[in-house]
């Protein structure tokens, strides 16, 4: 028979609908379909045989989508479908002929599953619906026994696939299906709720409200076929009542994780929030020794938690975050002229089973509004993100709290805080929010990754250990800008000015970024890592109270492999890889052509090392004309006509400038520079790895490159390149540079020669200590020792000196005990005093001078 004459008059899709509907559709559905691998997966089901496709609720404008959808891309239609009525979506003269008939004989009132032939529908391999929830009014005004036939029916359609399949050998695929009406959190509603109903069974007017409001940015999820076949001889021992049970359940499963990864936990009010946070029983013993220790009520010391607790917590809003997703995507046109990202449906496929951590490096202010705009545009809940109080600014504070911003002080010093502050990051944890926080604490001003902060990593990992939950993932995330919109502000810094404050008043003298554009953004969201896996079996050891050392020797190290994941996931762009070329020149022009040569080296040896390019860098391989034109735009370089070419050039007040674009990619070019320095006197390939082993181990908290993989795979891999392209040669049992190569091995010499520089003024000024001496202190000495060394020619990269490099230069004297940390009461800032191993200060020094005066 035909398709029409199987089709059930009262559920079955139309091949055509009434003019009303037609001009809904026409209205209201013309910009949704779906994508092209869904067709082609659907239709390959079909051809293979029955196809039920399965949603969770009866929704009648879900049905209506759909059978839109199926007809714009020449999909089957539905034949039936359990739970619902949808004969006046038809033609109306058919409608009402259909519902007199049926009235005459009684088919009006039976359930579908008893008025159609199901079972010759899958045999004839149809398409049928089956809604696992059915309408819930008018089950209800028809009583308890009619509620209770169609909760039955989603059951028998499945024990109908299932005899198909099992009795039959029959082809049947359960598709799971999820539509997605709005965006962001659900609130946890009351018991009576007209406008939205209960969370898990959304009202008719719920559906149409959202949809009216958000039929633009509707989404379609499809899940992956169940092939009932292969389901039931998995599980031959089961009855066929459990087999039903099991494939309900495996169909609801994909469903529900969509849900999490859409809307996330339901957001509590806010005092049934603080209820439980200020409920744990730290915060308790916490308030108990304010009230004792300040001799002062429990309700006076309570109501302080209180207000600490309003001080730091998030209230996230769905109105709040829609309002501010429109207003960043105009923001975002109006800056960027593009977006990329990679990487984000890996972290969804996480996101719907396990809780998440987004740790992205901090490069912008832009950041944290950047992520949490691609979740909510790619239809994932955003994060809660850890911000410093001094962003709870004005009326943004307001603001950034419904976007889901919780906010954290300088300092920890005061225990009822730190209790209050731990027990909100748990109750995140155990209620499963993904969470955001910035690793480094604050902005890199130089643009290397900074030494990770532990306090939000390690109160993580605690509640983790608390909460009882299976698992929790930390995402490294890479952000790279083509230009950064606070560049002047991050170069005043770095030449010693101070930081200025958050207010209103800069925020609106800010309106002058939007007059340029800043070029391409890009976010690599990498392979999640599992905190249950990095434990292992010492999970329960973890646990114990006594643990602490062991507990904070696990965070170090998980830190230092998150910031090493984030600077291996970076992506190279333009910018970047045209400062390390100019930095690298021993002159501040080029000739364009010389330009381009010296780019497509550093391009090629980045792919060796394994750095992915932006798409934008990609397109303009091999000349680089939308990427130098860029530069030009931006101020960052300059250009005149020669006779021998046109000649590209930076302004020395660029240098900085340059420096911190190049530093985006130096930990991809380390290794290769200190291999080219090294080359240049020439060496056998071990003493190359044993040279190269020191400075990585000298340098690892500049560029977090994991050791192991520096003098393994990436030397082997660097000097089999360099043999390859001709800048290295093998003589008599030593490696040394070969003439075609000793430009480009120049270039790449002077990328870090900088950091070696800087790192010999702080180990001289470290030299000169005789007792406890602050930091700033020794900054500001060896800062005087640096400029010296500039005045009388020493120095060849001058933009490298900064508060942030020698700071790093005294950390690495005291990670090998040459200083040790000091603390004096009486004294605020940290000091440094000699470290018993002080004496071999000298040999280091030693060390670096000669390497210096190698280059």
């Amino acid at each position: 028979m035909s398709e029409e004459a199987r089709r059930d008059p009262l559920s079955g899709m139309h091949a055509r609908f009434n003019l009303f509907a037609r001009g809904f559709a026409r209205r209201f559905f013309r910009d949704l379909a779906l994508d092209d691998d869904t067709v082609a997966r659907l239709r390959t089901l079909e051809e293979r045989g029955t196809v039920v496709y399965a949603m969770r609720y009866a929704s009648r404008l879900d049905y209506f989508l759909m059978n839109a959808l199926f007809l714009r891309h020449g999909l089957r239609r539905s034949l039936f479908a359990n739970g619902i009525r949808f004969d006046y979506y038809g033609p109306l003269w058919r409608a009402l002929r259909t519902r007199v008939r049926f009235w005459r004989t009684g088919d009006l009132w039976r359930r579908g599953v008893d008025r159609i032939p199901i079972d010759t529908l899958m045999r004839e391999e149809r398409s049928l619906f089956v809604f696992l929830r059915s309408e819930r009014l008018r089950a209800w005004l028809r009583g308890r026994r009619h509620l209770a036939a169609l909760r039955r029916a989603d059951r028998e359609l499945l024990d109908r696939a299932l005899a198909r399949a099992a009795d039959e050998g029959g082809p049947v695929t359960v598709v799971p299906v999820a539509l997605f009406w709005r965006k962001g959190p659900r609130n946890q509603r009351r018991f009576l709720n007209l406008a939205y109903g209960a969370p898990t069974r959304p009202s008719d007017f719920a559906k149409v409200a959202s949809f009216l409001a958000n039929y633009r940015s509707l989404a379609v999820k499809v899940g992956e076929g169940i092939d009932v076949g292969a389901f039931v001889a998995e599980r031959r021992d089961d009855s066929r009542e459990t087999l039903v049970r099991k494939l309900r359940r495996a169909v609801l499963i994909p469903l529900s994780r969509e849900e999490k990864i859409v809307e996330g936990p339901s957001l509590r009010p806010r005092h049934k929030v603080a209820e439980r946070v200020l409920g744990a029983g730290p915060v308790e013993a916490a308030i108990d020794r304010r009230a004792s220790g300040r001799r002062r009520s429990i309700e006076a010391a309570r109501s302080e938690a209180e207000s600490m607790f309003r001080e730091i917590s998030a209230s996230m809003n769905s109105t709040f975050l829609a309002v501010l997703s429109a207003a960043a995507s105009a923001l975002f046109g109006r800056l960027f002229q593009s977006i990329e990202t990679s990487g984000l449906d890996r972290v969804a496929g996480v996101a719907s089973r396990n809780p998440i951590v987004l740790v992205p490096n901090h490069r912008s202010y832009f950041d944290f509004v950047l992520i949490s705009w691609l979740f909510y545009k790619h239809y994932m809940v955003p994060p809660h993100i850890a911000a410093r109080e001094n962003m709870a600014f004005g009326p943004f504070g307001y603001i950034f709290r419904r976007a889901g911003a919780f906010f954290l002080r300088r300092s920890f010093d005061d225990d009822l805080y730190k209790e209050v502050f731990r027990s909100y990051v748990s109750y995140l944890v155990r209620e499963g929010f993904p969470q955001e926080f910035f690793i480094e604490g604050g902005r890199s001003r130089t643009g290397r990754t900074l030494a990770p902060k532990l306090g939000m990593l390690s109160w993580n990992v605690d509640a983790f250990l608390d909460s009882g939950r299976r698992d929790l993932f930390f995402v490294p995330v890479s952000i790279t800008y083509e230009r950064l919109v606070e560049e002047s502000a991050m170069l005043s810094e770095l030449a010693g000015q101070g930081k200025r404050d958050e207010n209103l008043r800069g925020l609106l003298k800010a309106r002058k970024v939007l007059r340029r554009r800043w070029g391409s953004a890009t976010v690599h969201f990498d392979e999640p890592i599992s905190v249950a896996e990095a434990m292992g079996d010492a999970r329960d050891a973890l646990s114990a109270p006594d643990a602490e050392d062991a507990r904070r020797e696990f965070v170090a190290g998980l830190g230092n492999r998150i910031v090493e994941r984030i600077n291996a996931c970076t992506a190279a762009n333009a910018t970047s890889v045209a400062a390390a070329v100019f930095l690298g020149a021993a002159r501040p022009g080029l000739l364009r052509h010389d330009l381009n040569a010296r780019m497509r080296e550093l391009v090629e040896l980045l792919r060796v090392c394994g750095a992915d390019l932006t798409p934008a860098l990609e397109a303009d391989l091999p000349d680089f004309g939308d990427s130098v034109a860029f530069l030009r735009r931006s101020d960052l370089i300059r250009a005149l006509e020669d006779e021998r070419g046109e000649i590209l050039y930076f302004e020395d007040a660029k240098r900085r400038a340059l420096d911190i674009y190049r530093n985006s990619i130096l930990h991809f070019l380390a290794p290769a520079s200190f291999m080219a320095r090294r080359l240049q006197t020439g060496a056998t390939r071990d003493e190359l790895r044993e040279d190269l082993r020191v400075w990585a181990d000298l340098f690892y908290h500049e560029f977090f490159a994991p050791p192991a993989q520096v003098v393994g795979p990436q030397f082997d891999n660097t000097l089999r390149h360099f043999e390859r392209v001709g800048f290295a040669e093998l003589h008599e049992g030593r490696y040394r540079a070969a003439d075609k190569g000793r430009a480009a091995l120049r270039t790449l010499e002077l990328q870090t020669r900088g950091l070696q520089e800087a790192y010999l003024a702080a180990f001289r000024a470290a030299q000169a200590i005789s007792e406890p001496t602050s930091v700033k202190t020794l900054e500001r000495v060896a800062g005087e020792a640096f400029v010296r060394s500039e005045l009388l020619g020493e120095i060849r990269s001058p933009e490298v000196a900064s508060r942030a490099t020698f700071a790093n230069a005294f950390d690495a004297l005291a990670r090998r005990r040459i200083l040790a940390r000091h603390r004096d009461p009486d004294v605020r800032e940290p000091l440094y005093r000699r470290g018993e191993c002080f004496d071999e200060l000298s040999a280091l020094c030693a060390q670096l001078a000669a390497a210096l005066g190698d280059g």
